[in-house]
């Protein structure tokens, strides 16, 4: 499995971490910016080039964020593994990825 280290340290809003998740994970420039986004990105995945699972993304430094980033962190990966789980259930098949922080 691959692992994908992203640093929070001087991430100041929710934007600049999802600009260095889609960056990270190649997406196309027509991604969008929202929770929606990143799970069609990273779950159902939009068949533009982006990085193919498995992998773990991997944030350090997420304490030293402001709270806002923190929480938007905490909440896109819940998000994640919600979609991931939604995925299992309805098709049978599992993708291996997940957010760490």
């Amino acid at each position: 499995m691959q692992t994908i280290e992203l640093d929070a340290t001087d991430w100041a809003t929710p934007l600049d971490f999802i600009e260095a998740l889609q960056k990270a994970l190649n997406a196309p420039e027509w991604c969008g910016t929202n929770i929606d986004a990143i799970n069609e990105l990273m779950i159902w995945g939009l068949e533009a080039g982006e990085l193919a699972a498995p992998y773990v993304v991997s944030i350090s430094g997420v304490g030293a964020a402001p709270s806002e980033v923190q929480e938007y962190v905490a909440l896109q990966a819940r998000c994640v593994k919600d979609a991931r789980e939604e995925k299992k259930a309805r098709y049978g098949t599992d993708i291996n990825v997940s957010i760490k922080y």
